[in-house]
C-alpha cells in the first residue's frame, strides 16, 4: 500500500467501504451513461513541485483519489460527510448509494478523468469521488464561509471532472446546467487573479469544460478586447572569512612593529578596506542596468528590464489595458510616448498558488507547436518584478491591486522560474518583450552599464583574488615567524630590550 493512504491492505479498502455504507441508507441504483471524455486531472510532475511543493499538494482538504486517502488530511472526513448531510437534507440523502452505483457502473470513463493508474478498487473510488464530488457541489454554495479552503479547491491534483459531478447531481436531481456554471463562474469571479472573460457562453456538459481549474482557465485566457551576468563580490571569497580581517591588521602591525619592509603600509591599507562600505558601493553594481534577477539568483527568469528600469531609464510607462493576456502589448510608435500595456492583477494570499496551478494545467495540456499563453504571462510579471519600486509603479498605475505589502508581492513573482515551453510563432506578450529589449538595449546608457559590467567588474573581482592571495602570504608568513623567528631572514632588528624573537640565538 502506498505510503500516502490511510490503507495498509484489500482488506482495510473493504472496512472502509462498508464503514462508509452505514452512513447512508440503501437505495436501487440506476444506470446512467457516460460520454467518452479525455484525461482532465494532471499529477504534476516535480520539475514544477520541487521549488514549493505546498503550491501543488492541497494543505487541508483531498478532493478525488490523489488526495483523499493522505493521513494528514483524512482529518476533514467527518466534516465532509456533515456538510454532505446537510446540504441534501433528508428527502434526499437516501439517494446517496444510487449516485455511487452510477459511478461504479461508469468505471472506464471514471478512470480516464485521471492521468496516473488508480490503485484502487472501484467501489472504493466510486465513494471517493461521490463524496469529494458532493462536497464541492456544497462547497460552491456556501465557500464565503469557507474561504481558509480556496487555494486547495483551485489546484489541478484536486479537481473533480464536471462529467461526474453532472452525473452526481442526475441522481440527486440538483438544479439544471445552467445553475452549475453560475455556481463555477461566481467562484471563479471571486477568485481569479486576471479579469475573466464572463460574456463568452460556455456550455459545462460539454466535454471541453472538464472542471473548475479549466473554466478558470478558459475564461482568463479567452477574455481579449479585440541569472548570470551577475556575481557578487566579497571582501575576501574564495573561503577567507571576514571574521579573519581583525586578524589580518593585527598580523600586519605585528610585522611592521618588527620591521618588516611594507607590513605597516600593507596594515594600513588593509585596515582602511575593512572600513570601506563594499555592500553599498557593490550595490551600485550589483542591480545594474541588465535584466537579471537579483532578489532570487537561483530562479530562472526571462531576460527583460524591470519596471523601475524601464520607467526610470527607458522612459516607458505602464498603463491598463482594457483585455486581457492577449492584449498585452508594447507601444512605441510615438516616440514621446511608449507605454506598455498590462491587464489588471488582483493579487492576495493564495494567488500564488492559484498562478502555478493554472500553468501546470496549462502545460499538462500543451501539446507540440500548441500556446501556452498564461505561462508567458506568469514569466513577463516575474521579470519585470524584481523590487518593492516596481510593485509601487505597478500600483500606482491600477496594474497591480492588492491588500498585501509589497515586500510580499516581490516575493510572489521572484519565487517562479520560467516556462521552459516556447510556441511555435511568436505571440503578443513574446513581441512586446522583444521591443522592449530592442529599444532598452539601443540606450546609450545601457551600452555604458554593460561595457562597465564586462571589463571594470573583471578587474574587480582580479583584484579580489590578489588582495586574498597577499593576505594569505601575510598570515602564513606571520605564523612562520612566531615558530621559527625572522631574524634569519631580516638580519637583526632592535627591539625593546629583553624582547629576542627577533635575535640571532
Amino acid at each position: 500500500m502506498s505510503s500516502n493512504s490511510i490503507f495498509t491492505s484489500i482488506e482495510s479498502e473493504k472496512r472502509w467501504v462498508l464503514a462508509m455504507d452505514k452512513n447512508f441508507p440503501q437505495q436501487h441504483t440506476v444506470d446512467i451513461d457516460f460520454n467518452i471524455i479525455p484525461c482532465c486531472v494532471f499529477r504534476v510532475p516535480k520539475t514544477l513541485t520541487e521549488s514549493k511543493p505546498e503550491a501543488y499538494a492541497p494543505q487541508n482538504l483531498g478532493l478525488g483519489p490523489y488526495h483523499h486517502l493522505r493521513p494528514e488530511l483524512y482529518k476533514m472526513q467527518q466534516q465532509k460527510l456533515a456538510a454532505i448531510r446537510k446540504f441534501l437534507g433528508p428527502e434526499k440523502i437516501h439517494n446517496f448509494r444510487r449516485a455511487v452505483e452510477a459511478l461504479v457502473q461508469s468505471e472506464p470513463v471514471l478512470r480516464a478523468c485521471y492521468d496516473q493508474y488508480l490503485d484502487l478498487d472501484i467501489q472504493t473510488l466510486a465513494w471517493i469521488l461521490a463524496i469529494d464530488g458532493l462536497y464541492l457541489l456544497q462547497f460552491l454554495k456556501n465557500y464565503p464561509e469557507l474561504k481558509n479552503l480556496t487555494g486547495d479547491i483551485l489546484m489541478l491534483e484536486n479537481q473533480i471532472p464536471v462529467v461526474l459531478l453532472e452525473k452526481i447531481r442526475q441522481v440527486f436531481e440538483l438544479d439544471d446546467y445552467n445553475s452549475l456554471f453560475d455556481d463555477f463562474q461566481a467562484f471563479c469571479r471571486d477568485n481569479s487573479p486576471l479579469e475573466l472573460n464572463e460574456e463568452h457562453f460556455v456550455i459545462l456538459g460539454k466535454t471541453d469544460q472538464v472542471h473548475l481549474l479549466h473554466l478558470m482557465y478558459y475564461l482568463i485566457l479567452n477574455n481579449t478586447n479585440i541569472q548570470d551576468g551577475r556575481f557578487r563580490i566579497s571582501m575576501f571569497s574564495g573561503g577567507v572569512e571576514r571574521i579573519l580581517l581583525d586578524n589580518v591588521v593585527d598580523g600586519l602591525q605585528f610585522l611592521g612593529d618588527r620591521g618588516l619592509p611594507g607590513a605597516g603600509t600593507a596594515g594600513q591599507v588593509v585596515s582602511f578596506l575593512e572600513k570601506v562600505p563594499w555592500d553599498k558601493i557593490l550595490g551600485l553594481f550589483k542591480k545594474g542596468y541588465c535584466c537579471n534577477n537579483e532578489q532570487n539568483p537561483s530562479v530562472d527568469e526571462i531576460g527583460i528590464p524591470s519596471v523601475s528600469q524601464m520607467t526610470e531609464i527607458a522612459g516607458i510607462k505602464f498603463s491598463v489595458t482594457p483585455g486581457g493576456i492577449r492584449d498585452i502589448r508594447f507601444d512605441d510608435h510615438d516616440e514621446n510616448w511608449k507605454t506598455f500595456y498590462l491587464p489588471v492583477i488582483k493579487i492576495n494570499a493564495i494567488s500564488e498558488i492559484i498562478l502555478r496551478n493554472l500553468v501546470a494545467y496549462e502545460a499538462a495540456l500543451a501539446k507540440p507547436g500548441s500556446t501556452v499563453e498564461v505561462a508567458e504571462y506568469v514569466d513577463l510579471m516575474c521579470g519585470i518584478i524584481d523590487n518593492q519600486k516596481d510593485v509601487d509603479i505597478l500600483r500606482k498605475e491600477k496594474i497591480i491591486e492588492s491588500e498585501l505589502d509589497d515586500e510580499e508581492i516581490v516575493s510572489i513573482f521572484n519565487g517562479i522560474s520560467k516556462s521552459m515551453r516556447k510556441n511555435s510563432s511568436k505571440s503578443n506578450i513574446e513581441e512586446a518583450i522583444d521591443n522592449v529589449n530592442a529599444r532598452y538595449d539601443n540606450l546609450g546608457r545601457v551600452k555604458v552599464k554593460r561595457f562597465v559590467q564586462k571589463y571594470v567588474y573583471a578587474s574587480l573581482k582580479l583584484m579580489s583574488v590578489l588582495i586574498t592571495i597577499a593576505v594569505l602570504v601575510l598570515l602564513i608568513l606571520q605564523a612562520f615567524c612566531s615558530v621559527f623567528g625572522c631574524g634569519r631572514w631580516f638580519g637583526k632588528i632592535g627591539t625593546q630590550s629583553g624582547n629576542l624573537l627577533f635575535s640571532d640565538q
